[in-house]
């Protein structure tokens, strides 16, 4: 969809998300509960039927999700004695989800509150995330876990200076060691 239709097709959306960048493609029959709550950067696309539920979620730049994707940025409190979760139905721990730069959702992702995808990651379809994924690494899973890097050493010192990437390759490299990476 050309983002001049996305525009127009979400342009309540739109008019309330609280900063976008350029080149935001929304694919149709999406959903977004408190927009005003969304911050975009540049070249992102979401493709169809995504449910987007935002207290405090952060797009980052060159982005890529498959179809289905459900985040949820809050959740139910579950530990209010006396009370039956009916009764609670409005009582929520708000949270974040922050998708940083260079990543690649597959289709079918749900992403639960309180996680950080690091840049550059992968993430496999049918994934459920609802922990922080590491930077450059592919993720797949229920849970989803990291289970391998996308790039070796090289290149990725290599794609770090190509894309004007603000990460520490050491501390990329350190991370892949505490996932046995």
């Amino acid at each position: 969809m050309n983002p001049f239709i996305t525009k127009f097709y979400y342009i309540k959306s739109f008019m309330r998300f609280k900063r976008y960048g350029k080149n935001i493609m929304l694919s149709r029959g999406g959903i977004f509960l408190r927009p005003e709550e969304i911050t975009f950067g540049s070249n992102v696309y979401i493709n169809e039927s995504f449910h987007i539920s935002a207290r405090n979620l952060t797009f980052g730049s060159n982005i890529l999700i498959g179809p289905k994707l459900i985040i949820e940025c809050d959740n139910h409190q579950y530990n209010n004695l006396g009370k039956t979760m009916f009764q609670t139905r409005n009582e929520r721990d708000i949270g974040y989800v922050t998708i940083e730069n260079d990543v690649w959702i597959g289709a079918n992702v749900v992403i639960l509150p309180n996680v950080l995808i690091g840049e550059g990651c992968i993430v496999g379809a049918g994934s459920i995330i609802c922990e922080s994924l590491p930077p450059y690494a592919i993720c797949v899973g229920n849970p989803c876990k990291p289970i391998k890097c996308r790039f070796n050493s090289s290149k990725l010192a290599q794609h770090l200076s190509l894309v004007k990437s603000s990460k520490n390759f050491e501390s990329i490299i350190e991370n892949f060691k505490r996932y046995n990476l």
